[in-house]
């Protein structure tokens, strides 16, 4: 089983030792977690502009409140509850009409505290997105992919299918299979690894979720933190969030983008106060005084981005 994590003493690159937490041990970041990671690096550490404002590179979307699985790192597996509420296909359109309109050159990222292909309108959601040529892709936990629906997702427009894999290495050749009969390229989905026990902390980066699960806090609140700086964490009712690791207690809740534009609610002065104590390592205001993330994966370009236009560099 140790094939499956990534060895930082022999393959350590310098972007990697910006972000590792202090005391990393090989058990926390599996293979399948750093090719991830890599993979997205190019599209989100690239800061573009909107009238000399820093834009966010990434963007969540939480589609709904169901998942069909209770796994032992979500607080889905406590009291959090399963409910059959979904975005509004008008919500979805309106993202990816705002998204159009400031020249988005990020990704928008389907996942959240459902499972997206819970959801009927997934097709529609991402053809509002991929019919605009922005770049889109799902996490899913592949219970309900099917060639055909595969195929219908990539007809639509997405990017990248994220499978994470909770069940065993036999998943592996399940959906390599899955995805050869969609005639889908090894290049435009990826497989994770998430079947290992607490002591390999589940294959992930685990966290506490801004304190929806107990978990020691450690040394977390004297660590940056970058999320408010590039991502963006839209809720299933079009409400923004502080980031995705607050998805679950709702702590922070900016604006609604029925009710105001997303480039407004970026600039958001609350939103940048958040930003300023974070890049400077105070995780002192809630959420963020509850979590333990990492916050250092992606972001320092944004986080200095932001620094550089406060005056504070």
């Amino acid at each position: 089983m140790s094939g499956f994590f990534h060895q930082p003493s022999k393959a350590l690159d310098p972007e990697s030792e910006k972000w590792l937490p202090p005391g990393f041990k090989e058990k926390m970041v599996t293979h399948a977690v750093k090719e991830n990671i890599d993979r997205k690096r190019f599209s989100i550490d690239e800061v573009q502009y909107f009238n000399d404002t820093p834009l966010f590179s990434w963007v969540e979307l939480n589609i709904n409140e169901i998942c069909n699985r209770k796994c032992p790192f979500c607080p889905r597996s406590g009291s959090y509850p399963n409910q059959n509420i979904h975005m509004d296909i008008g919500i979805a359109e309106s993202i990816a009409f705002q998204l159009d309109s400031l020249q988005f050159g990020g990704t928008v990222n389907i996942s959240g505290t459902g499972e997206p292909m819970l959801s009927k309108g997934i097709k529609e959601i991402v053809s509002k997105f991929g019919s605009r040529k922005i770049s889109i892709e799902i996490v899913t936990n592949g219970d309900r992919l099917r060639p055909s629906n595969i195929e219908d997702l990539y007809e639509a427009g997405l990017s990248q299918l994220v499978v994470s894999m909770y069940d065993g290495p036999h998943q592996i050749e399940k959906f390599h299979k899955l995805f050869e009969e969609a005639g889908i390229d090894s290049s435009l989905y990826t497989l994770r690894d998430r079947w290992y026990n607490e002591d390999e902390d589940y294959g992930l980066i685990y966290t506490n979720r801004a304190g929806s699960l107990e978990q020691d806090l450690k040394n977390s609140q004297s660590r940056p933190c970058y999320y408010p700086a590039y991502a963006l964490y839209i809720d299933w009712n079009g409400d923004v969030l502080l980031c995705c690791q607050d998805m679950y207690n709702r702590t922070v809740k900016f604006a609604n983008v029925t009710e105001k534009s997303i480039i407004d609610i970026w600039m958001d002065p609350e939103l940048s106060k958040f930003r300023k104590e974070l890049h400077a390592g105070e995780r002192k205001t809630s959420p963020c005084s509850n979590c333990n993330a990492n916050g250092m994966v992606f972001g320092s370009n944004h986080s200095k981005a932001w620094d550089k236009i406060s005056g504070n560099d």
